[in-house]
């Protein structure tokens, strides 16, 4: 056996050997020329929809399945296009665009670009109909727990249409129950989910177990992006009547 000063000894002079090696190992792997072409071609794609096709839809695709996406890309194929990437990548790309095009405001669009975002460019087709395109594919989802509630949620007094062995789930909750002609009801309402909290796990099995699906996901319409400028997308709601009567109520204070 070798003494510990021995061993000590042994490993700094391997530990040597591989460092002064003619081919030593490297500490991080290059990115290949594939790689690299891919990013390029995803930059050069954004930089041109944001110069060409400046009138996009910046959205939000938290819990979004794969299924969904699919889907609203298949329907909108040929009237848009749908644009997903990482958020550093999508900042860089607005970043060697600002330079080439300094007046096509991707300067203002990376100052926006947060959260789990993606774009979809109208390149034959109005803004109006790419959103009741997104509304179409809103689809029902189980409450998962951890996951922040968007509404409140009472179950009602009444039979649930669970049977009496499965009075631990509520139980769990401290929601009184009695057992009624085979089955549990519940005594009186109950809060089980609160809009801004998380869904506990037990919130979770019980409503799975009643067959609830309180939450709907889909493509949700965070900013709009518009010849330069972002804004939210709460002016997409803003009627022509409303403009008018906004346009008629200025004039008439001018004329006061």
């Amino acid at each position: 056996w070798l003494k510990p000063h021995w061993l000590t000894a042994v490993l700094v002079a391997q530990a040597v050997a591989a460092t002064t090696s003619p081919c030593p190992r490297p500490f991080f792997e290059m990115p290949n020329a594939e790689k690299l072409a891919k990013k390029q071609k995803y930059f050069d794609k954004l930089v041109d929809l944001c110069v060409n096709t400046p009138n996009a839809l910046i959205i939000c695709a938290d819990f979004v399945a794969s299924t969904q996406m699919q889907d609203i890309r298949m329907e909108l194929r040929g009237k848009a296009v749908v644009l997903m990437g990482k958020n550093t990548m999508i900042r860089k790309a607005l970043d060697m665009g600002h330079v080439v095009h300094p007046d096509a405001g991707m300067d203002t669009l990376r100052g926006n670009i947060r959260g789990n975002i993606g774009f979809i460019f109208a390149t034959n087709c109005g803004l109006d109909d790419i959103r009741e395109v997104l509304v179409k594919h809103v689809r029902d989802s189980a409450a998962k727990s951890g996951q922040m509630a968007k509404a409140n949620l009472s179950l009602p007094a009444g039979p649930t249409g669970m049977d009496p062995s499965q009075t631990a789930f509520f139980q769990a909750l401290n929601i009184g129950t009695k057992i009624v002609k085979g089955q549990i009801e519940l005594v009186s309402e109950f809060p089980i989910l609160k809009q801004g909290e998380r869904v506990s796990p037990s919130a979770a099995v019980l409503l799975a177990k009643l067959g609830i699906r309180p939450f709907q996901y889909g493509m949700e319409v965070e900013q709009v992006f518009q010849d330069g400028s972002v804004f939210p997308a709460a002016v997409l709601d803003i009627s022509d009547d409303v403009l008018i009567q906004k346009f008629m109520c200025g004039i008439a204070n001018m004329a006061a």
